[in-house]
């Protein structure tokens, strides 16, 4: 059921991206930042409209919606490792997840991190801060597609930060959707 719903309201966004007379990337919210922020852009959850965010049982009360153009301004870095772990080298590319965590002004220690299928993972914001961990939009140049690990993924420096190295992927998410602070 998960999977229908998380396709349904995927075609939905793709279909009303398409009949927008404004760019893609200036529309609607890529991720959606809430809990402990103290900067805010977007009300609370509206069930009826955002019915993946309800299914899931995610309780946003004021958040901070983050567009693709937001992201886009945001210094980009590039990580070049392994995903999954063992593959191939890969490039992606992305703001840092700090600097994107740093827009909603938060005042937590944790971030839950929420994917398109309801795939969920609690990360110290220690953590995120110690390491170089960016939210990519991109991989060797192309933007990562809905469908594949986009719209955007958490990646790992696991190639070059050697207290990475052995990590598993537990913690490399794709298609995050939302960013819980606690």
């Amino acid at each position: 059921m998960r999977r229908f719903v998380a396709g349904l309201v995927v075609s939905m966004v793709g279909l009303f991206a398409a009949c927008s007379s404004e760019p893609a990337a200036e529309t609607g919210a890529l991720l959606t930042l809430y809990g402990d922020i103290q900067e805010s852009n977007r009300g609370p959850l509206d069930p009826l409209t955002e019915p993946l965010f309800n299914s899931f049982g995610l309780e946003v009360g004021e958040g901070f919606a983050v567009s693709a153009a937001q992201l886009a301004r945001l210094p980009q870095h590039i990580v070049r490792t392994d995903f999954p772990a063992g593959s191939e080298i890969r490039e992606f590319r992305g703001p840092l997840l700090r600097d994107v965590i740093a827009l909603g002004v938060p005042s937590g220690e944790l971030a839950v991190v929420t994917a398109l299928d309801g795939y969920q993972r609690e990360i110290a914001l220690g953590r995120i801060q110690a390491h170089d961990v960016i939210l990519a939009t991109q991989m060797n140049g192309e933007p990562l597609p809905m469908g594949g690990f986009g719209p955007a993924m958490l990646v790992w420096p696991r190639q070059s930060d050697p207290a990475l190295a052995d990590m598993s992927d537990d913690d490399w998410l794709w298609g995050v959707i939302a960013i819980e602070l606690r």
